[in-house]
């Protein structure tokens, strides 16, 4: 394959990762797949197990680590199913900030790193997709717009909860740009990304 074909195919790989739409548009598509609009710690858990599973006895192992990281698998086993996990499955411990103690070269930023790099990619993959707010400096879940007292109802008919708060310039958009009416506010399709000169950035899902 010659340069051009290789760039041509890059180009249009990339297009298909583009969507913008209506916030009514994009309720169709948390209907069809509730996954979309999964908080972070779900997101990151799923795209751990979605790398694969070895079951080895009583013990499991991640392959999303296996790449570059050896000899830890029951350190891992211990982050993935005493954090990840019931972080995912919206218990307390989700609200604690995950600390990783260890001697130096014991794996840390080796963790933090597959991590970051990891959800790079998987927010390219359809698995792996996310929305936010057109123009939010946020890049907030969309399914903020939905007044408080209609969260119920909601969850009841979406299966899927909301939580937080419309930002407040959203909430100024809101009333000046589409007079109220949440159903035309603008969303797109984002992907994760890591900034210039070393300093990561990530958008994170709510």
């Amino acid at each position: 394959m010659s340069f051009l074909e290789s760039l041509a195919k890059y180009q249009h790989r990339e297009s298909q990762l583009r969507w913008e739409g209506t916030f009514a548009e994009y309720l169709d598509i948390v209907k069809a797949d509730p996954s979309v609009a999964q908080h972070a710690h779900a997101r990151i858990y799923q795209m751990i197990c979605d790398a694969g599973v070895e079951h080895q006895g009583t013990h499991q192992k991640y392959k999303f680590f296996e790449s570059e990281l050896f000899g830890l698998e029951e350190a891992i086993q211990n982050l993935v199913e005493e954090y990840f996990k019931p972080a995912a499955e919206r218990l307390d411990v989700r609200k604690r900030l995950l600390l990783l103690m260890g001697p130096v070269s014991g794996g840390k930023s080796t963790i933090v790193t597959l991590l970051k790099k990891g959800l790079e990619a998987y927010t390219r993959t359809d698995r792996g997709r996310v929305y936010a707010i057109q123009g939010c400096p946020m890049h907030e879940e969309p399914l903020h717009l939905i007044p408080h007292e209609l969260r119920q109802a909601f969850m009841e008919e979406y299966q899927v909860r909301i939580e937080g708060d419309l930002c407040p310039v959203c909430q100024l958009r809101l009333e000046e740009e589409y007079n109220g009416d949440i159903m035309q506010f603008k969303v797109e399709r984002i992907v994760f990304f890591r900034g210039q000169a070393e300093r990561d950035r990530y958008i994170c899902s709510v």
